[in-house]
């Protein structure tokens, strides 16, 4: 009976060791197979151009095929919900945002970014700034929030759509500022830097890579951008509070694995993207695009996304955000 219990021992423990040297060598493999990056927008925007540029990077360092899948809708959350229940082997990423951690599981219950997904790395900032049209009566912050407290309600602050991350965004600079601008929500940049260049409106908030084009050729004031640090597309921009606001908030775009993905594979994963990027003319674009170059660790991107589900999800909360 001792030889036989032994025996199966002896084979339980071979199976075992044998399972853990298969699953470290693969593991250690990394990567073998092809790459997916699921883009939950459509092609040719910001987020799609930025997951292209990480799959040069992953193919390069990786030598795998990196393929990217544009999954647009329902807020992002068709796309993260793909990625929640895939492999956690590191195969499949998703390109994520700050919007997406934040604000989509507010919008669609089914789809849970903090619980569901494994963050890899913030890639990049994406700095907002405030521009108003060239005849307007206040060209820079102090004559603006001036004009905003003596005539509340005065000023119509143009953004990309209700509950993104802008309009958030602009929400907290009202509170920070003591002043109550008026939202005007679009869908999308282009019909708002319309109308706040045909007069309609006084003010917008968007992406800095989207009112760059408009501050070089002085068509816009630009009266601050909402990150920390000045953006270094824009550095002769500066900071609200450089000028006596204190606050800040910027979007992100970053990358996220499913969750229980080995630590030691999303750390791969980051550290190859963050290599491939140290190239200063992959750096340049970025920047000319507005974006603030970051690379984060996981940890970090995991602390940052937790801070900001917890204060962005609970103002989003607030504005009875559908659906549709």
């Amino acid at each position: 009976m001792n030889s036989v219990f032994r025996l199966l021992s002896g084979c339980v423990a071979g199976a075992l060791s044998l399972t853990f040297a298969v699953a470290v060598q693969a593991q250690a493999a990394f990567p073998n197979k092809t790459i997916t990056i699921i883009v939950p927008y459509t092609a040719g925007g910001t987020t799609d151009l930025l997951a292209r540029s990480v799959a040069d990077v992953l193919r390069a360092q990786g030598g795998q095929t990196v393929v990217v899948d544009n999954k647009p809708g329902a807020g992002g959350s068709i796309a993260g919900k793909m990625v929640v229940n895939a492999n956690p082997d590191g195969y499949t990423l998703l390109m994520t945002s700050s919007g997406i951690n934040s604000v989509t599981p507010v919008v669609y219950k089914d789809f849970n970014a903090l619980d569901g997904l494994a963050q890899v790395s913030v890639l990049v900032d994406v700095p907002f700034v405030v521009s108003v049209h060239k005849k307007f009566a206040a060209q820079n912050l102090k004559d603006f929030v001036a004009y905003a407290k003596k005539k509340p309600d005065d000023i119509r602050i143009g953004n990309a759509s209700k509950g993104s991350h802008g309009h958030l965004t602009q929400l907290l600079f009202d509170k920070a500022a003591g002043v109550q601008l008026l939202s005007v929500p679009y869908k999308g940049s282009v019909p708002s830097l319309n109308d706040l260049l045909g007069g309609h409106i006084e003010a917008t908030i968007d992406n800095v890579g989207v009112i760059k084009p408009y501050i070089d050729t002085d068509k816009l004031t630009a009266l601050f951008v909402t990150s920390k640090n000045r953006s270094p597309a824009l550095p002769q921009v500066p900071t609200a509070t450089e000028l006596g606001v204190p606050f800040d908030s910027t979007a992100w775009f970053g990358l996220a694995a499913p969750r229980n993905t080995p630590p030691a594979i999303v750390k791969q994963i980051r550290d190859m993207v963050a290599k491939g990027f140290e190239d200063k003319a992959q750096q340049d674009k970025l920047v000319q695009a507005g974006l603030t170059p970051v690379f984060g660790t996981p940890a970090e991107a995991t602390a940052r996304t937790k801070a900001e589900s917890a204060s962005l999800g609970k103002l989003a909360e607030t504005l009875s955000l559908s659906q549709n």
